[in-house]
């Protein structure tokens, strides 16, 4: 027979699942407590549902998931009703300027530039896989290298690229 002593025996059992999913979730142990509570509740409420011989765990952690996606949807909704409809109308009529990244100012020639300072080994790779498209394989039969060796040059060549690019690209001077 399901009663209270059994349903405390039941949460006994999945109690650490429980608090390990919620911890994940909230991201703090306050509300994860406050989740696996209301879980344990619901689920106490609603235990006439459950069928004796499921997985238990699972009926559980899907209290707990339907709670903690209420709880978003209900958060979402408060953040949506503080805002009046003149500060929308605001916001729709003014967009706000989104900042571009440091790489969109870099130019042609500062490009052409930086690629003069890297070893001709990285610079070839680099120009033949960003600048002609080529991929790796056509990259490896060309220079007569394995395909790893051409992934390794890529990854050196934008990493010295970006070394050299990036305090043009923020205003600080290379």
């Amino acid at each position: 027979m399901m009663d209270s002593r059994w349903f405390a025996a039941f949460v006994r059992e999945h109690e650490s699942a429980l608090h390990g999913t919620a911890l994940r979730l909230c991201g703090n142990p306050t509300d994860a407590r406050d989740l696996v509570q209301d879980t344990l509740e619901r689920g106490l409420r609603s235990l006439s549902r459950y069928k004796v011989g499921t997985d238990g765990r699972a009926w559980l952690l899907t209290i707990l998931h339907n709670i903690f996606i209420d709880r978003c949807r209900s958060r979402t909704r408060e953040r949506r009703a503080d805002v009046s409809a003149e500060e929308v109308e605001e916001r729709i009529a003014a967009p706000e300027a989104e900042a571009q990244p440091g790489w969109a100012s870099i130019s042609p020639e500062q490009l052409n530039e930086a690629l003069e300072k890297i070893p001709e080994e990285f610079r070839l790779v680099y120009q033949l896989h960003a600048l002609e498209g080529r991929s790796y394989i056509e990259i490896a039969e060309k220079l007569g290298i394995p395909k790893a060796t051409v992934g390794t040059r890529l990854i050196r060549a934008r990493r010295r690229l970006k070394e050299l690019l990036m305090p043009v690209a923020t205003g600080g001077g290379a």
